[in-house]
């Protein structure tokens, strides 16, 4: 265990890098449905309600794979990196239809932006310090249990 491996320190190091690529990832999904929405338009009336659960689905897909790194599973980021791929594709796949060309540039460099952070030196020593914490955590449980067995 490192000393230096406490909450406060892995939250001043680790948290901007952290948001930034949720967020990145975030807005790529927003731009990839707001394209998809545009190009595939639903009954008028049904439109809004599309639209909420379409961002609600997303948003709690985001957030589960998040959470999922935060408590230690490096494997998660591919679930954020499949995400990032798909909004590429949702963007190549349509380029040039009903939307202007900047939403589509936009559409692009979002993703692209989003897989740069993950792929960051500081994201993936964040991803470290996640596992040692879950290392620390299953420590802690395990000398807990012992205890109270005594």
């Amino acid at each position: 265990m490192k000393p230096g491996l406490d909450f406060l320190t892995i939250l001043r190091r680790h948290f901007p890098i952290f948001m930034g690529a949720f967020y990145l990832a975030l807005f790529a999904l927003a731009i990839s449905l707001y394209l998809l929405l545009e190009l595939y338009p639903p009954a008028r009336a049904d439109y809004s309600a599309s639209m909420v659960l379409v961002n609600l689905g997303m948003s709690i897909y985001l957030c589960a794979v998040n959470f999922l790194v935060i408590r230690g599973r490096p494997w998660a980021v591919w679930l954020i990196v499949a995400a990032m791929v798909a909004c590429i594709l949702v963007v190549v796949g349509h380029w040039g239809r009903r939307a202007p060309d900047l939403l589509y540039s936009i559409g692009l460099l979002l993703p692209l932006a989003a897989l740069l952070t993950l792929n960051s030196k500081r994201y993936r020593a964040m991803l470290v310090a996640m596992v040692e914490v879950r290392g620390q955590r299953a420590a802690w449980r395990q000398r807990h249990q012992k205890a109270r067995k005594r």
